[in-house]
């Protein structure tokens, strides 16, 4: 059998224990990394999902520190928990940069990370270790792979009882007992009187370590010999490497052969120039070897290791002979108080011994067994042909051994292994028969039943639940428990109500048609025996129709067990298996309760699958479709459709005034609204947080139609906490196929049209004039971020005159966006950069420019934003400038901020001045100006230009100037551009002005070669 078949196979029955779940897991995880041909470090873990993260469960060899730091390993964190996020199996040489979890002194490993995956649900992970830069061989990762897939079976177990015993051999205490150290030392001896130096037997102990046996011949060399069958120096002689890989090995040459280093000094010294050591596989596996030294060099040539293979393969049977004739011999002594059942038949096969076992098994006394044959027990589940080999080979003289399906006295089907055995005289004659027999009734269900549940599950999880329906499952009960004739299961359905999901062998058709209400079958207790009692009681509950049906088709078998199916302390079904001419045995309960917990443990999966699917397709406050189903639904759009996305208004403010859950139930109570208004061909899908897709076989030109019955049902209010809320909504249409044809461009269009809705109100329909309008800002805002990156952007100036003399007392630093041949104007991508948050970056890329510009002599003015006033790379960008005549303007609408009074007076304190711009335009007050440290106000050009068209605006400008200089500030009027504002200004005092009448924006380096 191949190793790795071994391997799957010794894990496999690990997770079949009785052991506790963790345990197992330990188990499991000690044997897989302890396999000697894997290429692991020792090192491993098993983590399985809790949350959005990593439950470490069990570590074999994980220093402290890696115990502690990945006790809890967030998805998508780390290794291990990518792939528990990813569910894709990782392999990599070293550790790098992707590894988070680290600590001083972590040695350098590779590692090889599997997940437990059912479906597209990952369970947890096995990480394992490996030596730096290795990678895995085919068969190590098909091997990991496998081991991965039977984690995933023993997880979806959920620490249920399994039961998991592997059937004892049948009793092999039947042959006479006999001294097999003696056999072995005979052996030895012989191999010596032929010629050879030494001969030993070496036995392979589960540490690694060769223990010596038996020896004859230069006994001495073996005294305090080590010899090892691992991978270490001690291991490389011939002895460990036959162990190891089961093949015989000569060494030909003492002297030379390098892996023969630590026993060449002693072996020449004993005279021994060469060996051969030969495997001894004992109840198949390699037990130890058989070894023979010669006294010259390349020895053992190919007819004589054929000989010494066929003495080898001698001495395997009879220790395996012995060993069994040991037991027997055991057995024999006790043979009164065995639990087995023995018989001794003559050679008619009439017993004329019984021991107490067998009486107590079969249900009869001794005096009743006596004389009789023992077709007595024969139930007709073996056929005929089974008793034919019987007796062929006792009558060879040999001995007989399978598994008997036998009848006790009360009817009962008992499931035995039985070795027969002919029992000769002195003389070597046959003279009677035994039979020994174990009853393995239990055993044998539970993993007949073990077997079918992992093919099963192993399907399942390949081929989805469709494909594997329990029918299969239940006619392996049949095949399992002994006796039964029917199986069937009866589930619970969505209406409360209980009828049969599966029935296999024989039963009634009429029972398909069965009903049962709970309370028909309360009575009946968590397992027991379907009893004519139990049957009258569940049929007292029945409706007179169906309750004849019951009685007579239920009361037909002569056996019926049943086991609940339950699920938090609520029963979900019944299992029930049955037999018309048999009695069941009492370990059928524990079966059945055993694959009552994997099928409960199936359903609750399959319903996971289908909720799971469900949430992935729907939206689980509403029950509406979501955007995953709507693409999948409308792969490709058939028109006339119409596509009306709703962005709902006022969500938020529930949520924050009456909780989530309050604003979850009005989402649901609106959801029903709005489907009362969809016709039959029209859908409703929830596509975000606020917005819904109405998807209806409308023209454009019932659009209007179906938006006023829109607004009215969205203006009809809804109860919050006895309180009466109303939501507001933007909404755009689209249409196919005039709009698009395919989802992805209709909804493209859809958003591009709502853009506009939420700004103007009630519905908009789509144009292409607005796809322009995105491109061209997608555009202004791709080449504004590379300009920032490449510093393409220009600085410009402004003066800020005397308005008396026409000298420049200030200058305002502007930007400039020089792009294809002409200036982008800045009322197109200023706007554009506040409204994306880009107008951080030109406020600090200015201050940046300026740090590279000689002083002027002059005060700059620039301007700063809202958002650029709490980036915290402001005060940073400030730190450079200090000592520089530098004056930050901000406007109004900053003064809004509750915060910004601190970072002012920061900037203040920094030594640079503070301007107030635009005043008069937003929320300033007489309070703001004594509450901020501003040295300067510029008053907004809507009054500048209302000078000689509008006298209240003049009443407002002297009214400022007055306040301003009451106050010690300065002021600048602004947006002066023509002489007569500029007289006015003049006369009323005004001391500073800006506008293009007194300068325009010229590039900075003109202001330098004017200074």
């Amino acid at each position: 059998m191949p190793r790795r078949t071994n391997a799957t196979l010794h894990l496999m029955k690990l997770l079949l224990t009785d052991a506790p779940f963790l345990q197992r897991l330990d188990a499991f995880l000690s044997a897989l990394l302890d396999l000697p041909w894997m290429s692991l470090e020792g090192k491993g873990a098993i983590f399985l999902r809790q949350g959005q993260g990593l439950r470490l469960v069990v570590g074999r060899y994980l220093d402290e520190p890696l115990q502690r730091l990945c006790a809890r390993v967030p998805l998508g964190r780390c290794l291990c928990g990518r792939v528990g996020l990813s569910g894709k199996a990782l392999v990599v040489q070293e550790v790098g940069e992707a590894h988070e979890i680290r600590y001083p002194g972590m040695p350098p490993h590779g590692h090889a990370i599997y997940p437990l995956k059912v479906g597209e649900r990952v369970l947890g992970v096995l990480t394992l270790y490996l030596p730096p830069g290795r990678l895995l061989s085919a068969e190590e990762a098909a091997l990991l792979e496998t081991a991965a897939g039977l984690l995933v079976l023993a997880v979806l177990r959920e620490r249920a009882e399994r039961a998991a015993r592997v059937v004892r051999r049948a009793a092999l205490a039947l042959w006479q007992a006999s001294d097999e150290r003696a056999f072995l030392q005979e052996v030895c001896s012989l191999l010596v009187d032929e010629g050879y130096l030494l001969a030993w037997v070496g036995e392979a102990l589960p540490g690694g370590q060769v223990r010596v046996y038996e020896g004859a011949g230069a006994v001495g060399y073996l005294e305090g010999l080590l010899v090892r069958w691992d991978e270490t120096p001690e291991g490389q002689g011939p002895t460990g490497r036959a162990i190891r890989s089961g093949e015989s090995q000569v060494l030909r040459d003492v002297e030379g052969d390098p892996r023969y280093g630590p026993w060449r000094n002693r072996a020449q010294a004993f005279g021994f120039a060469s060996s051969a050591a030969l495997p001894l596989r004992v109840e198949n596996r390699v037990w130890g070897a058989l070894n023979v030294y010669a006294p010259e060099s390349d020895a053992f040539d190919a007819e004589e290791l054929s000989l010494l293979r066929t003495l080898a393969q001698l001495v395997s049977r009879g220790l395996e002979r012995f060993r069994i004739e040991a037991k027997v011999h055991l057995l024999a002594q006790v043979v009164e108080e065995v639990p087995e059942s023995i018989f001794l038949t003559d050679l008619e096969g009439r017993i004329f011994y019984a021991n107490p076992a067998a009486c107590r098994r079969t249900g009869y006394t001794l005096e009743e067994l006596l004389g009789q044959n023992p077709r007595l027990f024969k139930s007709g589940k073996n056929p005929q042909t089974f008793y034919q080999e019987l007796w062929e080979t006792l009558r060879r003289g040999e001995i007989f051994q399978g598994v008997f399906w036998n009848r006790s006295k009360t009817g009962r089907i008992l499931v035995e292994h039985k070795i027969l055995t002919p029992i000769r005289d002195d003389q070597g004659q046959v003279i009677a028969f035994a039979s020994t027999g174990r009853e393995i009734t239990r055993e044998y269900m539970l993993s007949r039943l073990q077997g079918a549940m992992r093919s099963y599950l192993e399907g399942l999880l390949r081929e989805g639940v469709q494909a594997h329906g329990l029918r299969g499952l239940l006619r392996e009960v049949l095949e399992a428990v002994p006796g039964a004739e029917m199986a069937a299961l009866l589930l619970k359905g969505k209406d409360g109500l209980f009828s049969f999901a599966e029935l296999v062998g024989e039963w009634d058709p009429r029972w398909k048609e069965w009903v049962l209400p709970p309370e028909a079958l309360a009575h009946l207790s968590q397992y027991g025996t379907l009893s004519q009692l139990e049957l009258e009681r569940l049929a007292m509950r029945l409706p007179e129709e169906t309750r004849a049906l019951v009685v007579n088709g239920l009361g037909t078998l002569k056996d019926a067990v049943y086991v609940r199916l339950e699920r938090g302390g609520e029963t979900r079904g019944f299992l029930v298996v049955g037999s018309y001419r048999w009695r069941m045995a009492p370990e059928v309960e524990e079966a059945l309760r055993f694959l009552a917990v994997e099928i409960q443990g199936v359903l609750e999966w399959e319903e996971a699958q289908v909720l799971s699917r469900w949430l992935s397709l729907h939206d689980p406050v509403t029950g509406l479709p979501n955007r995953t189903f709507l693409e999948m639904e409308h792969a490709k759009v058939r028109g006339p459709l119409g596509f009306f996305l709703l962005e709902l208004e006022g969500v938020s403010e529930i949520n924050q005034t009456h909780g989530r859950a309050a604003g979850d139930e009005v989402l649901r109570i609106l959801a029903g609204r709005f489907q009362t208004l969809l016709p039959p061909e029209g859908k409703l899908y929830r596509t975000g947080e606020v917005e819904l897709l109405f998807i209806l076989p409308v023209e454009p030109v019932r659009a209007v139609e179906f938006y006023q019955r829109l607004k009215e049902a969205l203006n009809e209010p809804v109860y919050v906490a006895n309180e009466a809320v109303r939501l507001g909504g933007a909404v755009s249409a689209v249409f196919a196929p005039e709009d698009g044809q395919d989802m992805s461009s209709l909804l493209r269009r859809a958003d591009l049209a709502l853009r506009r809705a939420k700004r103007e109100g009630g519905l908009a329909f789509f144009n292409p004039v607005m796809e322009e309008a995105h491109r061209r800002r997608q555009d202004i805002l791709s080449g504004l971020e590379a300009a920032l990156r490449e510093r393409g952007l220009r600085l410009f100036a402004q003066p800020i005159v005397d308005v008396p003399t026409g000298r420049t007392l200030a200058l305002e630093l502007l930007l400039r966006w020089p792009r294809k041949g002409e200036f982008v104007p800045a009322s197109e991508f200023i706007p554009l950069a506040e409204e994306t948050g880009l107008v951080v970056e030109l406020d600090l890329y200015v201050l940046r420019e300026i740090v590279a510009w000689p002083e002027l002599g002059t005060c700059l003015h620039v301007n700063v934003s809202a958002r650029t006033l709490h980036d915290e790379r402001l005060l940073a960008a400030l730190e450079a400038l200090r000592g520089r005549r530098l004056r930050l303007e901000v406007t109004e609408y900053t003064l809004a901020d509750a915060k910004a009074e601190q970072v002012l007076e920061r900037i203040k304190a920094m030594g640079f001045g503070l301007a107030l711009d635009d005043f008069g335009q937003g929320f300033a007050s007489l309070r703001s100006l004594i509450r901020f440290p501003f040295s300067v106000v510029k008053v907004d050009r809507a009054f500048t230009w209302g000078i000689g068209k509008d006298p209240k605006a003049e009443v407002a400008l002297r009214s400022i100037l007055s306040l301003t200089q009451e106050l010690g500030l300065l002021v600048v009027a602004e947006g002066v551009e023509t002489e007569a504002q500029r007289t006015w200004l003049l006369e009323a005092g005004y001391p500073l002005a800006q506008g293009y009448l007194l300068g325009r924006p010229e590039p900075l380096e003109f202001y330098m070669d004017s200074a």
